[in-house]
């Protein structure tokens, strides 16, 4: 006789909710999502993460310490790569939650939606003042 299990999930968010909503569906019907549908809604999750990663990298940086730097590092790679690079090997001395964060905000900006100053309270100005602050110079001309 098969056993009937009653299952209850909690999500944060409206994304969330409809993602889950949506894998249900597949698993349910046994059909995979229409792919259009599907990455539309892996965009606005990737757009849902990237909101809290990047208030989060930018209150570590106002609070100092050790991991700003790496964090300043990562924003100005991602403000103009040419100019400042960052090896992702960096990412490993960061805390989990840091790493993550970083990680989420990398797959929005991959998108090329809006570039990453926009998204700092601060904007440019502030992001230069930082990069200043923490030595950050751009690579050396080749020749």
């Amino acid at each position: 006789m098969p056993q009937n299990i009653e299952l209850t999930l909690q999500v944060n968010n409206s994304v969330q909710a409809e993602e889950l909503q949506a894998a249900w569906r597949e698993i349910v019907s046994g059909q995979k999502l229409i792919h259009a549908e599907a990455l539309e809604h892996r965009l606005e999750a990737v757009m849902e993460r990237a909101r809290p990663a990047i208030q989060l990298i930018e209150s570590a940086i106002r609070q100092g310490g050790g991991q700003a730097a790496i964090l300043v590092r990562f924003l100005a790679a991602l403000y103009n790569g040419y100019e400042y690079a960052f090896d992702l090997i960096d990412l490993r001395a960061l805390d989990t939650r840091l790493a993550n964060a970083c990680l989420d905000y990398l797959n929005y900006d991959r998108l090329g939606k809006q570039e990453v100053h926009h998204h700092l309270s601060g904007g440019e100005k502030e992001l230069h003042h930082w990069i200043e602050h923490y030595g950050i110079q751009p690579r050396k001309p080749q020749g």
